[in-house]
């Protein structure tokens, strides 16, 4: 699948960064399977293109309110049946690890940071698609919703494993127990947004730190940090302490450490093209 396959979204790329934006305000970005398909496929090429550093997510007007409602109507009027279409989707990454081969898990996968440029409503798997970014940027004024006690549903896919880990056990609980809506700074005093962002300017500012990101870390510095973050960490402290030795070693005969070792002795920012 290409771009210009998608119908739901949109993919560009600028100053090192993918700019992935859901592209239906029509209906709010209301999620569907083709919304999943084509989401892994743009988070993918983003992987493989080497131009690509860091990847923002967006919407256009609202981030994603949820759910499809037709969709979710089908599947209370069926009895709780669904049908999964089989499609083609991209690989994971060769070295994923089998326990995070799954669907929603892919973002943690990749070698790059994922960030979400929240604005209008988010909610239910809005939510959940923000959360399994690597850092939440929230327009003040954004609508925040977990969505999911009040659908009588539990938390979703994995949900309630990595919320405690971002935010603590106490304050993964508040965002989960309750449906919502919470507004950004809620969402900010219990860890879940990392920048609240006046209206109007959520996308540019994710923008410009993204592309901070891309022009002055290393993108296999970031490569590693990201697996330590999300792989690493669920290992124990030996194994993850030894990894983490063997990564720096590897590191210390890199073109990108020489490249940091310079630009510091010179005094200017690296240039790790």
């Amino acid at each position: 699948m290409k771009p210009d396959d998608f119908t739901r979204m949109t993919l560009t790329v600028h100053d090192g960064v993918g700019v992935i934006t859901l592209n239906r305000p029509e209906r709010r970005n209301a999620w569907a399977g083709s919304s999943a398909v084509e989401y892994r496929w743009a988070l993918h090429l983003c992987e493989q293109d080497p131009a690509v550093k860091v990847v923002v997510l967006t919407g256009e007007v609202d981030f994603c309110v949820g759910a499809d409602s037709g969709l979710l109507d089908d599947i209370g009027s069926s009895g709780g049946r669904y049908e999964v279409k089989r499609v083609e989707l991209p690989p994971y990454p060769p070295d994923a690890p089998v326990e995070l081969r799954h669907n929603h898990l892919y973002p943690l996968t990749l070698s790059m940071p994922v960030i979400a440029a929240v604005r209008g409503g988010c909610a239910g798997a809005g939510f959940l698609l923000a959360t399994y970014a690597d850092l939440r940027f929230v327009e003040d004024g954004a609508k925040l919703a977990s969505a999911f006690a009040g659908l009588g549903l539990p938390a979703e896919y994995g949900m309630a494993w990595l919320l405690p880990r971002m935010v603590g056990l106490p304050n993964a609980a508040q965002l989960i127990y309750s449906p919502g809506p919470f507004d950004a700074r809620r969402a900010e005093e219990l860890g879940w947004a990392q920048r609240v962002c006046p209206v109007g300017t959520v996308v540019d500012e994710a923008l410009a730190y993204a592309q901070s990101l891309a022009r002055n870390s290393s993108r296999e510095s970031l490569r590693m940090m990201k697996r330590q973050l999300f792989i690493d960490s669920s290992l124990g402290i030996d194994e993850a302490y030894r990894r983490s030795v063997r990564d720096m070693n590897d590191a210390l005969h890199s073109e990108d450490f020489r490249e940091g070792v310079r630009a510091l002795r010179e005094k200017r920012q690296p240039d790790f093209r």
